[in-house]
C-alpha cells in the first residue's frame, strides 16, 4: 500500500506539471507557430476538452480494464504526446496532441483521488492533502524549469523533460510487486457494480451531490482565476512591472504548499465541515482586504494569507463528498472533479471579461462573490444533512472505519 501511494504522488505530480506546463511555454510556442493569444486560449481549451472527456471515461474504463491498465493507457498518452511536442510539429498536430495531453491526465486525476479515499483505512484527508502538495509542487517547479530551458533557448526540450518524468512513472508502476498490484485490482472491483449503473444515488446522496458540484464548479472558476490573473491584477492595480508582479501567483502556491502539509491534520482533528468554512470565510476575508489595500507587501501578505485559507477547500471538500455520499466514490469523485473543470473553464471567462471591461477592483469584488457562493453552499450542504441525519450516520461510520 506504501508502494501505491507514493506511485500515486507521483501521479499527481505529473498532472500538476501538465496542467501549467503549456501556459508556462504559451508566449514563445505562439511567437514560433506565429499564432496570436487568441490560438492560445483555444489550444488550452482543448486540453480541458480532453481533460473532461478522460474524467468522464474513467469510471467506466477502471469497470472495464482495470486501474492499472487504464493509468498505464494515460501514461503512454502523455508520454507519446509530449515526445512528439518536442518535434514541434504542425500547429493541426499539436492540437490534437494536446487533446491527448488532457485526455491522459483526465483519466488520472479521478481515478488516482478516487482510489486514495476509498482504500486509505484511516486519516483519508491526510492522505489527500499530501496528493495535493505533490500537484502544487508540480505546478510550482514546472514554470522554473520551462524558464530555464526558455532562456537558453531549448524551450522545446521541456516537452522532452515532462516525456521522461513520465516514463519513469511509468516504468515503476508497471514493475509494481505483484502483491501490490493485486490488492490493486481487487479494490477496482468494488467500482465495477456503481459504474455499470448497478448503483445508483439515493435522493438524499442526490441532493448533496448536486450541493458539492456547485461548491467545485464554482471553486475552480476561484482557483483558476487567481492563478491566471493575479499578474494582471497587480499590474492595473498597483502599477507594478509585470515581473514582479507573475511573483504573486509563486506566492499563492508556495502558501497552498505549506497549507497542505497541514490542511489534512487540522481536518481530521476539527472535523471536516468546520474545517471548509473557516477556510472559505479566511479565504473571503483576505480577498475582500485586497480591495482596500494598494501597497505592494501588504498585498502579497494578503495573497499569502489567501492561498493559506484555500489550500486545503478542494482536497478536504473532496473527502467530505466522498464520505456523505458512501459507497459511489470512483463516480463522486469524477462528477465533482469534472464539474471544477467545467467551473474553471466558463468562470475563467467571468473573470476575464471583468478585467476587459471595467475596473480591476471590480474583478476582486467578482473573485470575493465566488468565495461568498462557496461559503453558502457549505451552510446548505450542513443544512441539509442535518435535516437528512446524514452528518451523524456517515461521520460515525467513518470513525469507525478510523
Amino acid at each position: 500500500m506504501k508502494r501505491i501511494f507514493a506511485l500515486s504522488c507521483g501521479f499527481y505530480l505529473l498532472i500538476g506539471i501538465t496542467s501549467v506546463v503549456l501556459g508556462a511555454l504559451l508566449p514563445v510556442l505562439l511567437s514560433h507557430y506565429e499564432r496570436g493569444y487568441s490560438d492560445g486560449g483555444f489550444l488550452l481549451f482543448l486540453q480541458f476538452l480532453g481533460f473532461l472527456v478522460g474524467v468522464i471515461a474513467a469510471p467506466a474504463l477502471t469497470a472495464r480494464i482495470g486501474r492499472k491498465a487504464m493509468l498505464t493507457l494515460a501514461l503512454i498518452c502523455i508520454i507519446t504526446a509530449y515526445i512528439l511536442l518536442g518535434f514541434l510539429p504542425s500547429w493541426s498536430v499539436v492540437l490534437l496532441l494536446t487533446i491527448i495531453v488532457g485526455f491522459g491526465s483526465g483519466i488520472i486525476e479521478p481515478s488516482v483521488g478516487a482510489f486514495t479515499i476509498e482504500f486509505t483505512e484511516n486519516q483519508k484527508a491526510v492522505a489527500m492533502s499530501k496528493l495535493d502538495v505533490f500537484f502544487a509542487l508540480g505546478a510550482l517547479l514546472i514554470p522554473a524549469i520551462a524558464a530555464l530551458f526558455i532562456w537558453m533557448d531549448l524551450w522545446h526540450l521541456t516537452f522532452y523533460t515532462v516525456a521522461v518524468l513520465s516514463l519513469i512513472l511509468m516504468l515503476l508502476w508497471i514493475t509494481m510487486p505483484r502483491p501490490a498490484a493485486l490488492y490493486l485490482e481487487q479494490a477496482g472491483e468494488n467500482t465495477v457494480a456503481h459504474t455499470a449503473g448497478k448503483a445508483q444515488y439515493s435522493r438524499k446522496h442526490l441532493g448533496l451531490l448536486t450541493i458539492f458540484v456547485i461548491f467545485f464548479f464554482i471553486y475552480m472558476g476561484l482557483e483558476l482565476g487567481l492563478m491566471n490573473f493575479l499578474p494582471s491584477i497587480l499590474v492595473e492595480r498597483l502599477h507594478l512591472q509585470e515581473s514582479v508582479a507573475s511573483l504573486s501567483v509563486s506566492i499563492l502556491w508556495i502558501a497552498m504548499i505549506i497549507g497542505r502539509l497541514f490542511s489534512g491534520k487540522i481536518a481530521e482533528a476539527v472535523n471536516y465541515m468546520p474545517f471548509l468554512i473557516w477556510s472559505t470565510v479566511g479565504t473571503l476575508l483576505f480577498t475582500v482586504a485586497m480591495v482596500f489595500v494598494t501597497g505592494q507587501w501588504t498585498t502579497y501578505v494578503l495573497i499569502f494569507g489567501t492561498g493559506l485559507f484555500m489550500s486545503g477547500l478542494f482536497c478536504i471538500a473532496l473527502v467530505y463528498a466522498n464520505v456523505l455520499i458512501p459507497g459511489m466514490t470512483e463516480r463522486t469523485t469524477s462528477i465533482l472533479i469534472a464539474s471544477g473543470g467545467i467551473g474553471g473553464a466558463i468562470l475563467q471567462y467571468v473573470t476575464g471579461w471583468s478585467m476587459s471591461t471595467g475596473p480591476v477592483v471590480n474583478t476582486i469584488w467578482i473573485l470575493a462573490g465566488f468565495c461568498l457562493i462557496l461559503l453558502l453552499t457549505l451552510m446548505v450542504s450542513h443544512l441539509w444533512t442535518v435535516k437528512n441525519n446524514a452528518v451523524r450516520t456517515a461521520l460515525a461510520q467513518h470513525s469507525k472505519e478510523m
